[in-house]
């Protein structure tokens, strides 16, 4: 069985924590240890957020393989069991003017090919390559997209949409940004997208773009989707894939040979967990079994936090925070935020306000782990659920682990997965940046298919 890059698990790691039931002291505070400071035995902090793999590399064990336009030029030669020359794709053509856009629930990522035929993140205008899936109209009808509509938002949650996929998952959704107009779900959403084609554009042409979409969306919300994408002027939508398909694209690609390897894909996005296992073979990716649960999102893990931080300002000072809009919206990000913070080190600070009153709260990663048991539990109950739905007899058939989304940089759901699956998740593109690049090449191949049909 091939082990490249994972390698299996052997014992305990040095920084988990034992996994013994949570004590009564761990659970005085809805299953909360809000004592500031780390619990005995806790780590001493967790894995952080930076991801050093180098641009356009993809880790195989210590070394790197340069993933460009050519693999999968070379890729789409031996599916069709072709020579590699001089038969190879007209990959100029291809990757020319071609973006791949993964719009999450939270946060969305373009990726794009530089002048060497490498992948790369497209930065927005603040420089940041990830951007806030949020639209924010002021008084005077000026749009803000992103992270200005985020800080925004909290000031006048009614002038805000911070869920797109949300939005387009319901028929009935409206927004009206001001008294004379009403927008829909595909028009915010294209708005939106709009915004990431102009920032892509600053990069060079864009003409082209691929899309992904989550295996809990519908045909009507993945037809939303794309009327939202062909909306957009000077732009040609080339698909719409399967988020599963396209955070194993990577993988698949650099594989070495076309020998299938079975693999297993973890997406823990903002709005829920997809979970999927595929068989790759050098670029040729056949999707075995997926399933989505949108109450095991990472938004859910921040729940945990929102809702212990609201009920202890409650028993402080005697208001519920998630009784006023502007309160509740600020709570939300500072528990997201929260949520983060555990992720690299072993506790944290939240400051809740509320009707001119604030309060500090301090949480630490253990009593935050303990009060998750549940939602980690009904994960591990999900995997299983797939696996037995691809046929797969053990998780000795499972030749690698790919995780992807932001949740997963939380420690204790990489520690209980690696756990479940008997092995390492492989190192590549970032967390949150794995769909939009497994989404480029996926458009490359795409738009061949489509040429030579």
């Amino acid at each position: 069985m091939v082990r490249d890059g994972g390698g299996a698990l052997s014992g305990v790691g040095e920084d988990e924590i034992p996994w013994e039931g949570p004590s009564d002291e761990d659970f005085e505070a809805l299953g909360f240890d809000t004592a500031f400071g780390a619990s005995p035995g806790s780590p001493g902090g967790g894995l952080g957020d930076n991801d050093d793999t180098p641009p356009g590399g993809i880790y195989v064990g210590e070394d790197v393989q340069i993933l460009d336009a050519a693999t999968i030029g070379r890729a789409l030669a031996e599916v069709e069991g072709r020579s590699l020359a001089p038969d190879l794709p007209d990959l100029d053509r291809l990757q020319s003017g071609l973006i791949g856009i993964d719009v999450g629930a939270s946060v969305a990522v373009v990726a794009r090919f530089d002048d060497n035929g490498r992948h790369e993140i497209v930065p927005n205008e603040h420089d940041e390559r990830l951007t806030p899936v949020q639209i924010f109209f002021d008084d005077d009808g000026e749009k803000l997209v992103g992270s200005e509509a985020r800080q925004m938002a909290p000031s006048a949650p009614h002038r805000a949409v911070i869920n797109l996929k949300q939005a387009l998952a319901d028929p009935n959704f409206t927004f009206e940004p001001d008294s004379e107009h009403e927008l829909s779900a595909e028009e915010i959403v294209g708005l939106f997208l709009k915004q990431l084609v102009a920032n892509a554009r600053e990069s060079g042409e864009i003409s082209h773009m691929a899309l992904a979409a989550p295996a809990w969306f519908s045909d009507r919300e993945r037809q939303a989707l794309a009327r939202a994408a062909e909306g957009l002027e000077g732009m040609e939508l080339v698909g719409i894939t399967d988020e599963c398909l396209a955070s194993a694209a990577t993988y698949s690609l650099r594989l070495p040979d076309l020998k299938p390897r079975t693999a297993l894909v973890f997406d823990l996005g903002h709005a829920a967990l997809g979970v999927g296992i595929v068989r790759c073979a050098s670029g040729d990716i056949e999707v075995l079994a997926q399933k989505a649960n949108r109450g095991l999102g990472s938004s859910a893990w921040d729940a945990l936090l929102y809702n212990e931080a609201a009920r202890k300002f409650e028993e402080v000072h005697g208001i519920d925070p998630r009784a006023d809009p502007a309160a509740e919206l600020d709570l939300w990000q500072r528990a997201e935020g929260a949520k983060k913070a555990l992720s690299q080190r072993p506790q944290c600070t939240l400051v809740a306000s509320a009707e001119g009153k604030s309060l500090k709260i301090g949480f630490t990663r253990r009593g935050f782990e303990n009060a998750a048991r549940g939602l980690l539990d009904a994960s591990l109950e999900l995997l299983r659920e797939v696996r037995e739905a691809s046929g797969l007899a053990s998780w000795e058939d499972v030749d690698a682990l790919l995780m992807t989304g932001g949740g997963c940089k939380t420690p204790a759901i990489r520690r209980a997965v690696a756990r479940e699956v008997g092995r390492t998740a492989e190192r590549g593109t970032g967390m949150e940046e794995g769909v939009a690049v497994g989404t480029l090449y996926w458009g490359i191949a795409e738009r061949y298919r489509k040429s030579r049909t």
